[in-house]
């Protein structure tokens, strides 16, 4: 590949920006890296339906372009970061399938 634009599951803005990663069912392991809080182009994060642990990186919140973030019939553990709060944009959160507690933070005002 010349490009990560061109790996399976990535999709780009004309400035070579990552703005979707369609990773559902993959086969993916190991945890939500906090490197992805440094995407800040993207607007979909789609990793439902793998065997990912670990929790939700407040990173997350760095995403100020999300509009779409499921990753839901993982293993995710944990509070949902109070970041997420942060994420105008976003307008489909499924989370469902995993072993989150607390409650989705509320958007800031």
């Amino acid at each position: 590949f010349n490009s990560h634009c061109e790996w399976r599951g990535v999709e780009c803005n004309n400035a070579g920006k990552i703005v979707t990663l369609l990773l559902n069912n993959s086969g993916l392991s190991g945890k939500i890296s906090d490197s992805i809080g440094n995407l800040t182009s993207l607007e979909t994060i789609d990793l439902r339906d793998n065997n990912l642990k670990g929790s939700i990186t407040s990173r997350i919140g760095n995403i100020l372009n999300l509009s779409s973030f499921l990753v839901s019939y993982n293993e995710v553990t944990g509070v949902i970061p109070d970041e997420v709060a942060d994420l105008s944009k976003l307008k489909l959160f499924h989370v469902h399938g995993n072993r989150l507690h607390g409650t989705v933070p509320c958007r800031r005002l």
